[in-house]
């Protein structure tokens, strides 16, 4: 392990700006997920979920998909000089993997972890480092307000082939946030690949003799089939966790996992509700809520491939070639820009 490594650190992750997003936190009853990735805290309890319940720490079609894409896009770029650009790697085993097979294609790679949490992208960078030709120099900062990251990357050479990952963000993030954001972040030629959760709508084992026949309720149907995977010790300690360092757990009901639809993509939602009336200074300013009132911790959604394109398609960009696991869980597909349009003659 490199005992010294220097770090990108986004002005999104000074003082000013991290008061600033937990104020509007509280007062718009819905916690950034930021805060669940920041800090060694933070850090080691989401790793610890992922080894205890990422299906792919147990199902090896999991993996399996992500190794294909991996070979997939090896294959098509050997030789090159690629830039792999990791937005939210977290601990950075995915990334690991397709780097593993860009450098046995013969690519000359850089490497770059862009990760909220300064553990994680450190971690990420450590996995990375025995594929990587050039320095890693990790970016650290909250992926939402990173508007200048696309400039930013212009510093390294143009001629590299930019490949972009986003294996673990379209839970976290509203399609309008996250679609509109790598919209604007890739270039023409530039390839992103990106993984879904996914409702398993046609998997057999999940398709009883009374399923519904409404394309909507078995999508629901398919979503409550697997809430239960998200209910567990590990997951709720770590979602609560931010607020027991805010000093306002006390004051909350246990949290409860619900399944709602956000802008049309049903998702996994973490909510809590306040115990009593509650009224405090909250980083400077008066904060109150009444009892009973709804603060949501967490969401986590659940596409399908076609509601995945559709989304996608609304911010000019495209599903490529893909690979989804046998039970239907996950997918992970190769993401590119709409060309322009050519005028007709």
């Amino acid at each position: 392990m490199n005992a010294m490594r220097p770090v990108w650190v986004h002005s999104s992750l000074r003082a000013q700006h991290q008061s600033l997003r937990r104020k509007e936190s509280l007062h718009m009853g819905a916690i950034d997920h930021v805060f669940h990735y920041q800090g060694p805290k933070q850090a080691q309890l989401w790793l610890d979920v992922h080894r205890r319940h990422a299906p792919v720490s147990a199902n090896h079609s999991f993996e399996d998909i992500f190794r294909r894409i991996a070979l997939q896009s090896a294959q098509e770029l050997a030789g090159q000089s690629v830039h792999v650009v990791a937005l939210g790697p977290g601990g950075g085993e995915k990334e690991a993997w397709l780097l593993e097979a860009l450098r046995a294609a013969g690519c000359k790679l850089r490497y770059t972890p862009v990760d909220a949490g300064m553990e994680l992208a450190l971690q990420a960078a450590e996995a990375a480092a025995p594929f990587v030709d050039h320095e890693i120099l990790p970016v650290v900062g909250d992926l939402s307000l990173m508007e200048e990251l696309p400039g930013w990357l212009e510093r390294y050479p143009a001629q590299e082939t930019r490949l972009y990952t986003a294996f673990g963000l379209s839970p976290n993030f509203l399609p309008s946030t996250l679609f509109n954001w790598l919209s604007g972040l890739m270039r023409e030629r530039d390839v992103l690949l990106l993984s879904a959760n996914l409702a398993p709508v046609d998997a057999p084992q999940n398709a009883p003799q009374n399923a519904p026949q409404n394309a909507q309720d078995h999508y629901r149907a398919a979503c409550e089939a697997i809430l239960p995977q998200y209910n567990n010790p590990e997951t709720l300690r770590w979602l609560g966790q931010v607020l027991a360092d805010w000093g306002i757990q006390g004051l909350l009901e246990e949290p409860r996992f619900h399944l709602r639809p956000f802008e049309n993509i049903l998702g996994f939602c973490l909510q809590t509700k306040w115990l009593s009336d509650a009224r405090f200074e909250w980083e400077d300013e008066p904060f109150q809520a009444r009892t009973g009132e709804v603060l949501q911790l967490f969401f986590s959604l659940r596409y399908t491939p076609e509601k995945l394109a559709e989304a996608l398609l609304s911010f000019g960009l495209r599903l490529g070639t893909g690979h989804t696991t046998p039970c239907l869980q996950e997918g992970v597909w190769q993401v590119h820009r709409n060309s322009p349009e050519r005028p007709r003659n």
